[in-house]
């Protein structure tokens, strides 16, 4: 089990530099911590979802239901990583499902917690939001690489 210490710990780790103890505290006592087993879905696609996932301990498979019915892999996630942080962003669905691979230690921060933070003008929260937008331009510039390598221009 992760204690409080080493959770603090990866929260400065997830969120980068130049986040304060102070900063990371304040997000650690918004935080929601929860155990998973292997198998159990974290996220549900489609369902709405309970905010974002610091995921502490263990990993998880991304999936993605294609037309056919069929579930897809998109990515295994080892943490620590941050899953389902579209949540904080947009009141959108979840786009995927999150399973875990392992047994997981996560911890939650829901929309409405979020919504405090920044109510309060939390910098903490200002700079999670510039770690999710990090998270998802590095996401979607693998997912370009990809688009380009499945449409054979990856050599233009």
């Amino acid at each position: 089990m992760v204690n409080p210490a080493e959770t603090r710990k990866i929260i400065h780790s997830l969120i980068g530099r130049g986040v304060t103890s102070q900063q990371v505290e304040q997000l650690a006592q918004a935080l929601v911590g929860q155990k998973v087993a292997a198998g159990h879905v974290l996220i549900n696609e489609s369902d709405r979802p309970s905010g974002l996932v610091l995921l502490l301990q263990g990993g998880v498979e991304v999936f993605k239901h294609g037309p056919d019915g069929q579930r897809q892999s998109l990515a295994k996630l080892e943490a620590p990583t941050l899953v389902g942080e579209m949540s904080l962003i947009t009141d959108r669905p979840s786009s995927a499902t999150v399973v875990a691979v392992t047994e997981c230690e996560l911890q939650v921060l829901t929309r409405a917690q979020f919504q405090r933070l920044i109510a309060g003008d939390s910098i903490a929260a200002y700079k999670l939001v510039m770690t999710i937008a990090g998270v998802l331009a590095e996401r979607l510039a693998k997912l370009d690489r990809k688009v380009l390598e499945l449409t054979g221009h990856w050599n233009l």
